[in-house]
């Protein structure tokens, strides 16, 4: 339970991350830019010290170029364009829906039913993002702002869907016995040339970053918290706790990025963010007390 909540400590880090390294380049020339750099290097760590495992069968070909296409291009090409127009309240709201959509899936594609102790876990959890809600707005601002939905809103919500898509076709070429690095370094590699593509034709190529050195440190950062610490992370808690209810444990990456904003960026933290991360707790209680009967055995 710990690492999970560390596991989301971490992802909550790199959204300060991105928005520090967008001040100086193009959004889709920096998810080219980062993918390739972080697949490149995860393809050659298994190349020197997991050869034998280095390579794709041919019947496995196409599942590893979905993977791209949903696990890095579509979910992150998506949710960078949409995040230009979509306010912070829709975008809390929006990915809250995770933990649902990944329940959904798991029922469509692994028949997986949810007991009512993990329902009631889910609906608790749900309802803890709602005091942060009220800190963000009040009144009729409030209420507007939860009942418009835009284009750049349904395409968040596609992001979502293609995020948590892709950790199911994860988890079948893990059972075919890929490693994660290897998995995560095609897909990321692959992913990041076709960002790389798309941002040549929609942004051009002329001066695609504002200062190198700053943007390289971000860069870095990004890399070394997001695509190596989190990814990897994640696929080890795979193999102990389901996808819906690690995806579900996000519901603590909010309750992370308001302590972050208060540390490093001067925001203020009201009783809302107490009450919402109370609530976040105790919804991953009831739900981890079912999960525990389906951790697996090492």
């Amino acid at each position: 339970m710990i690492t999970v909540a560390f596991l989301y400590a971490v992802l909550a880090s790199t959204f300060i991350f991105a928005k520090k390294a967008l001040a100086y380049a193009r959004p889709f020339f920096l998810i080219g830019t980062r993918m390739l750099i972080a697949g490149s290097f995860l393809l050659g760590y298994q190349y020197f010290f997991n050869r034998k495992n280095f390579r794709i069968k041919k019947e496995d070909l196409w599942t590893f170029f979905r993977v791209s296409l949903y696990h890095v291009y579509f979910a992150y090409m998506l949710e960078f364009w949409a995040l230009q127009y979509v306010s912070a309240l829709k975008t809390t709201i929006i990915y809250s829906a995770t933990p649902f959509i990944a329940a959904i899936l798991a029922y469509f594609l692994l028949h997986e039913r949810l007991s009512i102790r993990k329902v009631l876990g889910v609906i608790i959890g749900l309802c803890g993002i709602i005091p942060a809600l009220l800190a963000q707005a009040t009144g009729v601002e409030a209420t507007l702002e939860l009942h418009r939905i835009s284009l750049p809103e349904v395409i968040l919500l596609f992001a979502v869907i293609s995020a948590s898509y892709a950790w199911f076709i994860v988890s079948d070429l893990m059972k075919k016995n890929y490693s994660f690095g290897f998995i995560n370094g095609v897909a990321m590699f692959a992913g990041g040339a076709l960002s790389m593509i798309t941002a040549v034709f929609t942004e051009g190529l002329a001066s695609p970053v504002s200062h190198v050195g700053p943007f390289l440190g971000w860069l870095a950062l990004l890399i070394l918290c997001s695509n190596i610490i989190f990814y990897n992370l994640f696929s080890w808690l795979l193999k102990r706790y389901s996808i819906t209810f690690l995806t579900f444990a996000g519901f603590l990456c909010p309750s992370f990025a308001t302590l972050y904003e208060w540390l490093f960026m001067g925001g203020t933290i009201t009783w809302h963010y107490f009450a919402s991360l109370v609530l976040i707790i105790l919804g991953l209680y009831i739900f981890y007390k079912d999960e525990l009967k389906n951790i697996r055995a090492y």
